[in-house]
């Protein structure tokens, strides 16, 4: 893979997990405290999921992103 396809693959993971997230306060709001521990859960496991699709995948054949996401991610809060 070239370096802008695991570039890609990172901003698509970090979008995806902040989507992933966002909802966490609704649910928190809307569901029982057993239903959100239960669906914080299942979201905490997409995001790992979703991180070793794409995340992982995309460092580990460019590690220089690594510290790319690192520099953007101290300089600007994301990536």
């Amino acid at each position: 893979m070239d370096i802008e396809l695991a570039r890609t693959m990172a901003r698509t993971a970090f979008d995806a997990n902040r989507s992933l997230q966002a909802i966490l306060p609704l649910l928190k709001a809307g569901l029982s405290e057993a239903d959100y521990r239960a669906c914080a859960h299942d979201l905490a496991v997409a995001i790992d999921q979703v991180n070793t699709a794409l995340l992982t995948r995309a460092v580990a054949v460019h590690p220089v992103l690594e510290t790319e996401l690192e520099t953007a991610i101290r300089e600007h809060g994301r990536y």
